[in-house]
Formats: C-alpha cells, structure tokens, sequence
C-alpha cells in the first residue's frame, strides 16, 4: 500500500515547479504526522520519547517519516500490528486531504515532531472550547519536551 501511495504521490509532484513540488512534500508530510499525532495520542510507549526528538529537512517525505516512526516502535519491541495498522492509516489520510488542503497543511509545515505537535495543540484550540480540548495522553506537551 504504501508504495502505491508513494507512486501516486510521485506522479502528482512531478508536473509542478521545484517550489511547489516542496510545497506538496510538505503538505503530505504534515497530514500525515498530523493524522499519527491523533492516531496514536492515547496510546502510550517509550516510542513516543523517540520520536518526540525527532526532526527533518523541509524535504523530508511523510513515506521517510513513516519508516523512522515504525524504526522507533520495532526498536522498543512494540506489539507492531496496531502500529502498522496506525501508520497505513496516517499515510492513507495524507492524500484526501492534501488535494482540499495543500496550501493550509503546506503553511503549518514543520521540521519537527515538537513543531507538529504545537500545529496540533493550536488546531484543537481552535476547534474546541476553553477547557473542552483533549489532553494528548500518550505524546508529551510540546513546552515540556522543549525544556529538556
């Protein structure tokens, strides 16, 4: 599946210009992590502390984001199933989302986990009320992993 998606991905990018064949990179690569972010917040595993710490280039594609955070799980000998099935989902959700979205998911793109999980934070601010927005549960708050 995911070689599907990257081809399809491929075929997309190729007829834009160098800036915005970036732009589309981006914005794939914030829907998908965006989407793992939701996909995996109440889920907890020293994993998470992995990939907490982690950062790219604006470069970087959601597919070499995707073998990093699954590298993370195997190496903390997760139960990879439910982490398989989480990270397919994700990627799955980059595309739909980028054709309505590109230009939003593309000007929240970051070049770190830290960086999306703020996005995240600052999304559920504006969708939810005072008080009303979920705790992240299983992903630390993004000015507590910036302190240390």
């Amino acid at each position: 599946m995911k070689k599907q998606i990257n081809s399809h991905s491929t075929k997309v990018a190729s007829g834009l210009t160098s800036s915005q064949a970036i732009e589309f990179v981006q914005a794939r690569r914030t829907a998908f992590v965006a989407r793992f972010i939701v996909l995996r917040e109440a889920k907890r595993s020293r994993a998470h502390r992995v990939i907490e710490a982690m950062e790219w280039d604006e470069k970087t594609t959601a597919e070499v984001l995707y073998d990093r955070f699954r590298e993370a799980f195997i190496n903390n000998g997760d139960n990879m199933m439910p982490v398989d099935r989480d990270l397919r989902r994700a990627l799955a959700h980059a595309n739909p989302s980028l054709r309505h979205f590109i230009e939003e998911y593309a000007s929240r793109a970051t070049t770190s986990f830290i960086g999306s999980l703020y996005d995240y934070e600052k999304s559920n601010e504006l969708l939810f009320k005072d008080g009303e927005n979920p705790r992240l549960g299983g992903w630390r708050m993004p000015d507590q992993l910036e302190k240390e």
